[in-house]
């Protein structure tokens, strides 16, 4: 069973999704970059990608461009050093606040340590997102690779 059949499904991963968002709303440092998506549906794309990668239907990639669209929209923010952990931490709280399962959180915040640090080494105003990325995949045990 995959972690998103684990978690939920599509409505796990919204209700994720939500909560999480709103909890970026509320940080201060986090506040600015979230009030400024410009999309809204941002919620919805977010619980898309992050079904998609935990072993959902591809419906970012479809509809979104997928992984290296994302991580290009994210990219050249210079974002300030802590705003990984920030980030991390309103993921965490989420989690436990919309009803993810307890034994699929170890491997959804290892994940999210992942995402966060690989969105954040494209942070740099020089940064360059490579072309040709693929969607990554995560299971339980981490990164799906080959």
């Amino acid at each position: 069973m995959s972690l998103y059949e684990s978690a939920g499904g599509a409505p796990a991963m919204f209700a994720l999704a939500a909560d999480f968002h709103a909890r970026c709303l509320a940080d201060p440092v986090l506040e600015h970059p979230f009030s400024h998506t410009g999309n809204p549906e941002h919620v919805q794309r977010l619980a898309d990608y992050w079904g998609e990668v935990l072993g959902g239907p591809p419906v970012f990639s479809s509809r979104y461009g997928g992984h290296e669209r994302m991580l290009r929209m994210h990219a050249n923010q210079g974002a300030d050093a802590d705003l990984g952990d920030r980030f991390l931490a309103c993921f965490v709280a989420a989690m436990a606040s919309s009803g993810i399962p307890e034994p699929v959180r170890p491997p959804l915040t290892a994940y999210m340590r992942w995402a966060t640090d690989e969105v954040m080494s494209y942070s740099p105003r020089d940064a360059v997102v490579p072309s040709g990325l693929r969607m990554p995949h995560w299971d339980v045990d981490g990164l799906v690779t080959g």
